[in-house]
């Protein structure tokens, strides 16, 4: 009777943690919108800071803890997979929803950033294990790239900062912004607290071990469920044509996830050589490498195909279902693979 009514409460924080995150998702963009028009900054900006870092805050959460109770194995594949999850999944399916519109900034700049980041994670991967001088060079990158986005965007004024207000006072844009995304974060955690238990039940009756039960819920169901304000916040900003904050939230919180999720694990606990997993090692992280790089690519092909035109660059609905397919097969490539 005890198990039966914990998967009735566990059922119904994955129905209510869904509505909320709904509800809040649309209260958070519509406030990050107001901000942006009324501090008079581009919203790729928006979107890579407040909407970037906010909807992160569930990544760091769960990674600094796991990192401080001994469990790196869970607190780097939840930061990798979350990025993996926010490419292939929330770009994806914010595509379905519309065509989503590239900056040229952004391939010039935010995503090859994003690229050299990750190619370092790689590196130092493939090299055996991370130390904490490794995280403490990813805190500063990130400090320094921060500084020059704010920079070019306040000093400089960059062409697409929005013009006019959209009639929301002040005080209730900051009110909805943060209010939202205090709800976000909320609903996303009861979210995660109930998929982890239905997954880890499952996981024990089928026989897997621990070690590859914490790798699998870590870069599936935690990273999943710690990216859902990204998914949410994405589709929303989409519906209502904010498409420079559904990509500058992408690629800011991968930017944030590696360098500040993964770096402070890192600088709180170094993961020695050989404690890696090979399947974290030589696939995870090189599968977050070729997603990143395939999104690039593809703005590239898009920016090309227009080059001399005034049409702006978009990736349809074609990319979005390509990029969710891949998502599917990493996932279970993820269960199929990881078995002990």
């Amino acid at each position: 009777m005890s198990a039966l009514l914990a998967w009735v409460a566990a059922l119904g924080g994955l129905l209510l943690g869904m509505w909320l995150l709904t509800k809040s998702a649309d209260w958070f963009v519509d406030g990050a919108v107001g901000l942006a028009c009324r501090l008079r900054m581009p919203p790729l900006i928006i979107g890579f800071t407040i909407v970037g870092f906010g909807t992160s805050a569930p990544e760091m959460l769960v990674s600094a803890l796991a990192a401080a109770q001994g469990m790196p194995v869970l607190s780097l594949g939840n930061a990798y997979g979350s990025n993996i999850t926010n490419v292939l999944l929330i770009l994806g399916a914010s595509m379905l929803v519309a065509p989503i519109a590239l900056h040229r900034v952004a391939l010039r700049r935010d995503i090859p950033f994003l690229l050299v980041v990750v190619g370092l994670t790689v590196a130092f991967a493939v090299r055996g294990g991370f130390s904490r001088a490794d995280g403490v060079l990813f805190l500063v990158l990130f400090a320094a790239f921060l500084a020059w986005q704010i920079w070019a965007a306040c000093v400089r004024r960059a062409p697409e900062v929005c013009a006019v207000s959209n009639g929301m006072p002040f005080g209730r844009a900051f009110l909805m912004t943060f209010g939202g995304l205090g709800v976000l974060l909320l609903s996303s955690q009861m979210l995660v607290c109930a998929a982890r238990f239905l997954a880890e039940r499952e996981a024990a009756a089928a026989g897997i071990s621990s070690e590859a039960t914490q790798l699998i819920v870590g870069v599936t169901v935690i990273a999943l469920g710690t990216s859902l304000p990204e998914l949410m916040a994405s589709l929303s900003a989409m519906r209502k044509g904010e498409h420079d904050i559904a990509l500058g939230n992408v690629v800011g919180s991968n930017c944030f996830n590696i360098c500040v999720v993964a770096g402070l694990a890192l600088v709180i606990r170094p993961v020695g050589e050989g404690t890696i997993p090979e399947a974290l090692r030589f696939r995870d992280v090189f599968v977050m490498l070729g997603s990143t790089l395939m999104l690039w690519c593809a703005g590239l092909w898009a920016w090309l195909r227009v080059h001399g035109h005034k049409r702006s660059i978009t990736l349809g609905r074609g990319w979005g279902v390509l990029f969710l397919v891949l998502w599917l097969v990493y996932t279970c490539w993820v269960f199929v693979g990881t078995r002990s």
